[in-house]
């Protein structure tokens, strides 16, 4: 690694990269899971925004209520990804919530659809994830920092 860093690009690129590294609030690495949770989520909800299931949007009665899921997670997982590194914790909640009340609404339709328990289940598993998260966060507008 040291011959690595002789070299002035990937030194330049690996200073950079512990910089913005840095300016994560603790606990970086915990804060790095949570942003790639969003982002998959947020992928996710694209999916069901844009190209929803035929079976289900019929159960539904259109497409409409579909994409309605979808944006919710889709704004929801953005409002997290923008706030979980830098730990502005009051727009994670609000994040939170969004992405909470898709997923209610969406787990909702597959079990009224008649999905199996276990496709039921995963993601009321996730919005456990998420209370657990809500819970360490509820008290406090900002992360704290350590000077």
């Amino acid at each position: 690694m040291s011959k690595l860093l002789s070299i002035q690009f990937v030194s330049t690129v690996y200073a950079a990269g512990v910089s913005v590294y840095m300016k994560i609030a603790e606990p970086r690495v915990k804060r790095l899971i949570y942003f790639t949770i969003y982002i998959l989520l947020g992928t996710i909800g694209g999916i069901s925004a844009f190209r929803p299931n035929e079976r289900m949007a019929a159960f539904a009665g259109g497409q409409a209520l579909i994409h309605f899921y979808g944006i919710l997670i889709i704004a929801g997982a953005l409002v997290c990804l923008l706030s979980v590194l830098p730990g502005v914790w009051i727009l994670e909640r609000a994040g939170l919530v969004g992405l909470g009340t898709g997923i209610v609404l969406y787990v909702a339709t597959l079990i009224l659809f008649g999905a199996s328990p276990t496709v039921s289940l995963f993601p009321i598993i996730i919005i456990l994830v998420f209370l657990l998260r809500w819970l360490d966060i509820k008290d406090y507008m900002l992360a704290p920092r350590k000077e």
